[in-house]
């Protein structure tokens, strides 16, 4: 009878355990929506470790509001690829462009390894990119996805400018930002010279360092790019290289040859860069890692190309991130840790870093949105039926034009007859420019004949300008009342909600 007993138990301790067993494989993917497309199925979501049910339910999605089949977040190579083919399946595709319209490419120079293109700028690159989503029908919102909730389906997403808006599938392509020395290091002087001298973009500032000795900062392929574009203003490049070698590919290395003006230090490392009162810098504290001794370059101009930080802080409460903050995704697709949102591109990959794997990576990730969205039950007419709901882009008038000045004596001009005048400042190619003198536009538009908005765009004819107002890096934001200087924000972005703010007080 005891004997019987002992073998219920274990009996009964053995199927308990099965049944805990099959309960969290079933809570771990058994109710995937991949599986019968059903409304109403759950699947788990989790961020390290942790994990929640999500429900997938159709029938809700048929009554939310401001709803958008797939969102693209970020505009660089990942995401135009992305929106290209979303758009072209017909899917209303949005695409968040955020704070850098383009992303990184818009910021090199000549691209010589993009498939069917002998030699094609960075900038002209992406604009193809973008003119072919367009044309497949995609949408572009001048904003930036500031929050997210992943814990209820569709998923909600806030914008910068305070839109809200609720997406069936996500892209994530938001790419990376430069890394800065102080960001490993403690680097005296990088803070304090940020933008007077100190700077990540040669193709942006390049034109203000015309004849003077200028560093670069690195020993991968953005550092010689940096490098050998600088050399058509500055007088002397010197590429400080922290190790024995460059990481660079030997195309990029073999440019350095034809360059008499570039001078590469390895074992190199910067301790402190040194500037004056003016907010001028004139020179680096260097240090020989090898021969362990200091020694000092007169310089003018720092430029680093020192690497980078994917963009991932957004979603770090909701994602899986590695230990370096880079998205983690289910390869081979670009499934993230939430069942519906994908990631892209540089927020994904640490060790390729081409443009080529980024557009990649964003066809994949559209491909695996679009399953997603067909297993779920998204059909031609649940699209015509959700049509109604659809969220506005917002898409800006543009109807103000900027007053452009070419000279200073068109400035002098200008700032004498406006009470108040906002002057963007920018040069070609340089896509934080661009996204300025866009919210520029659109704010303008709010202020009737209140305020009057200029551009500037900085070419090699523009030296006047050029010291007329101390530039060394741009975007620059110059605000005037009554023919003085009242306010200069030199490259930083603003939303339009805060160029506004900003602008109606001074009115």
């Amino acid at each position: 009878m005891k004997v019987i007993t002992v073998v219920k138990i274990i009996i009964g301790s053995i199927l308990l355990m099965l049944g805990i067993f099959f309960l969290i494989a079933h809570m771990k993917g058994g109710c995937s929506p991949f599986g019968g497309g059903k409304s109403g199925e759950a699947s788990s979501i989790g961020r390290q470790g942790r994990s929640s049910l999500l429900t997938f339910d159709s029938t809700k999605a048929l009554h939310t509001k401001n709803i958008v089949p797939l969102v693209v977040i970020g505009s660089g190579p990942a995401g135009l690829s992305a929106a290209i083919y979303g758009a072209r399946s017909s899917l209303y595709t949005l695409v968040f462009e955020g704070k850098t319209p383009g992303g990184q490419l818009t910021e090199t120079t000549y691209v010589e390894n993009w498939p069917g293109t002998p030699k094609l700028l960075g900038a002209e690159l992406i604009g193809i990119a973008r003119k072919q989503a367009e044309r497949f029908g995609a949408l572009f919102a001048q904003d930036s996805i500031s929050e997210v909730d992943f814990s209820q389906w569709p998923f909600l997403l806030k914008t910068e400018e305070g839109h809200e808006l609720h997406a069936l599938a996500v892209v994530i392509a938001t790419g990376a930002k430069p890394k800065m020395l102080s960001d490993t290091q403690k680097t005296p002087g990088e803070k304090e010279y940020w933008a007077h001298g100190v700077t990540t973009c040669a193709v942006c500032d390049a034109p203000f360092y015309k004849g003077k000795k200028v560093v670069v900062v690195g020993g991968g392929d953005s550092a010689v790019e940096e490098a050998t574009y600088l050399t058509a203003y500055a007088s002397s490049v010197t590429m400080l290289v922290r190790g024995p070698s460059m990481r660079a590919a030997p195309a990029m290395q073999a440019r350095l040859k034809d360059s008499p003006t570039i001078t590469v230090l390895y074992n190199t490392s910067i301790q402190e860069i040194v500037g004056n009162d003016t907010l001028s810098v004139n020179a680096v504290k260097i240090y020989d890692n090898k021969e362990k001794k200091s020694s000092t370059l007169d310089v003018e101009g720092v430029f680093l190309a020192i690497g980078h930080h994917p963009n991932s802080h957004v979603f770090k409460k909701w994602l899986s991130l590695d230990e370096e903050g880079y998205i983690t995704v289910s390869s081979p697709s670009q499934q993230t840790t939430v069942k519906g949102v994908f990631a892209a591109g540089d927020v994904v990959d640490k060790t390729y870093k081409q443009a080529g794997v980024a557009s990649g990576d964003g066809i994949k990730a559209a491909l695996d949105a679009y399953a997603f969205l067909q297993a779920h039950g998204y059909t031609p007419s649940f699209a015509r039926d959700i049509e109604k709901n659809y969220y506005d882009a917002h898409p800006d008038s543009g109807s103000y034009v900027l007053t452009k000045i070419v000279s200073v004596k068109d400035f002098e001009t200008l700032v004498k007859k406006n009470p108040l005048l906002v002057v963007e400042v920018g040069a070609e190619h340089c896509a934080s420019c661009t996204t300025l003198a866009k919210t520029l536009q659109s704010v303008a538009s709010q202020f009737e004949d209140k305020v009057t908005f200029a551009t500037i765009s900085l070419d090699k004819s523009s030296q006047d300008l050029i010291n007329r107002f101390k530039l060394k890096s741009v975007p620059v934001l110059l605000i005037f009342k009554n023919g003085k200087l009242v306010s200069r924000f030199d490259q930083q972005l603003f939303s339009k909600r805060e160029l506004y703010t900003m602008i109606i007080q001074m009115v």
